[in-house]
């Protein structure tokens, strides 16, 4: 398990796939190895990086937004990524 970030001790850390759209969430963490981190890197989704939940998609399937790109993620994928929220911002439900 990778733990590159601590989170803030007044925000919960949460999987993203827990998360709905409009969230506005930080990158904390990875239940996963190394080879996430690198393909998330990849994407331009690192630890520490704020995104935002664009769209859920049947199944658990996640579209994130990082400035002006999206990005979709897989359920078991946003099921490893650990979150916090941003600014303690919360999306609407679908």
């Amino acid at each position: 398990m990778q733990n590159d970030a601590a989170a803030s001790p007044s925000e919960p850390v949460f999987p993203l796939s827990s998360a709905v759209a409009g969230d506005r969430l930080i990158i904390t963490a990875l239940r996963a190895g190394k080879g996430l981190g690198r393909r998330l890197a990849d994407l331009g989704l690192p630890i520490g990086t704020e995104i935002e939940v664009v769209h859920r998609q049947h199944g658990g399937r996640l579209v994130v937004a990082r400035e002006l790109t999206r990005v979709a993620l897989g359920a078991g994928m946003t099921q490893m990524i650990m979150v916090t929220r941003a600014n303690g911002r919360t999306g609407t439900t679908e």
